[in-house]
């Protein structure tokens, strides 16, 4: 038996209703040669029986049951099983396109010193499912940043990849672990914990997925994946990259003094990350303190060489127009400034 170009992870959970249309698009790919490694990740329903008949009519699909509920134990046991060096994620209720296996283990087949390679998805809803706006603008984000330094620069921002888009090298486990349980999106978490040893992550141009969006969609339902936690799970690894580019000489200066901004710095201190001051617009709140540290009117911005901006406002409209504010001093992002968001 050959062994497969790749592996796809696909763990579920209750997805019966989904799971036809996600396998179709597996067996639709114009790369043929594949495994799919299915997670049985305690399903109730029918989604089970549905991926037995496929085996006996596919033998490429693989069936496996975690002994532990949850996402991560799906994962870890899926990469475990997986016979191929390249692992490609996917979701229950997702669709591929055709080439995007074709495409993207033609890239990592080309460019053996990226560990990670991502691909643009389209924003869908299931019939009947509420649209999530804020989905939406999270895949027009993520879909604008596609050069490698970005992808980089942006992890701070919000995760720039797509989790069921990646396909990434099998050994990137062994050298860097997996993913872990706790308080934080098992996805971004991993994402940061690599990219902090040096594993080069691209995304290619092309539109590779249908990424559906719904109600009980883990990311709207569990609380490791509330702002809170993705703000827990990316502090430590600033404060490691803050080090590596020697930001932390410098005095660390906030953009914002509001109630998300002032949760955000707490979380700063408790990695041990120093604020020497806070930038804002709103005059109730300039002239004041928060944890001893001043609150600074924006209108006296003047960046000096020993200062860094974090920027902590997250709205879509107030970011850009504090980029242009700061791209108008001709201050670079991530040598002046970045987002922490």
């Amino acid at each position: 038996m050959n062994r497969p170009a790749v592996s796809i992870i696909l763990p579920y959970r209750n997805a019966s209703k989904t799971i036809f249309r996600c396998i179709d698009s597996i067996q639709s790919q114009t790369l043929e040669n594949w495994e799919l490694i299915a997670i049985n990740d305690q399903s109730t329903d029918t989604t089970e029986k549905k991926i037995r008949n496929l085996i006996n009519d596919d033998s490429r699909v693989k069936y496996y049951s975690t002994s532990k509920p949850g996402i991560v134990s799906a994962l870890n046991l899926g990469v475990e099983r997986a016979n191929s060096d390249l692992l490609a994620r996917m979701d229950s209720d997702d669709a591929m396109h055709p080439l995007r296996l074709e495409k993207q283990v033609d890239f990592l087949r080309r460019h053996p010193e990226v560990g990670v390679i991502a691909a643009k998805v389209c924003y869908k809803i299931n019939k009947g499912e509420p649209f999530g706006k804020g989905f939406e603008e999270y895949v027009k984000w993520s879909n604008s940043v596609l050069e490698e330094h970005k992808i980089s620069l942006y992890r701070f921002e919000e995760s720039p990849i797509v989790h069921p888009s990646v396909v990434f090298r099998k050994m990137l486990f062994k050298t860097y672990g997996g993913y872990r349980n706790g308080p934080f999106p098992e996805d971004y978490e991993l994402w940061l914990r690599w990219q902090s040893r040096g594993v080069r992550i691209c995304k290619l141009k092309d539109v590779l997925l249908d990424w559906y969006d719904g109600k009980k969609r883990a990311s709207r339902i569990e609380t490791r994946y509330s702002k809170p936690c993705f703000q827990l799970a990316k502090a430590k690894y600033l404060k490691a990259w803050l080090d590596e580019h020697k930001h932390h000489q410098k005095k660390l200066i906030c953009w914002g003094a509001g109630k998300v901004a002032k949760a955000q710095i707490r979380i700063l201190i408790k990695n041990n990350i120093q604020v020497e001051g806070i930038y804002e617009v709103d005059p109730r709140k300039i002239g004041k303190n928060f944890l001893g540290i001043p609150i600074l009117d924006v209108k006296d911005f003047n960046l000096q060489i020993t200062e860094f901006i974090l920027v902590l406002t997250g709205s879509r409209n107030a970011k850009d127009k504090i980029k242009h504010f700061l791209e108008v001093k001709n201050l670079v992002y991530g040598k002046h400034y970045i987002f922490f968001v």
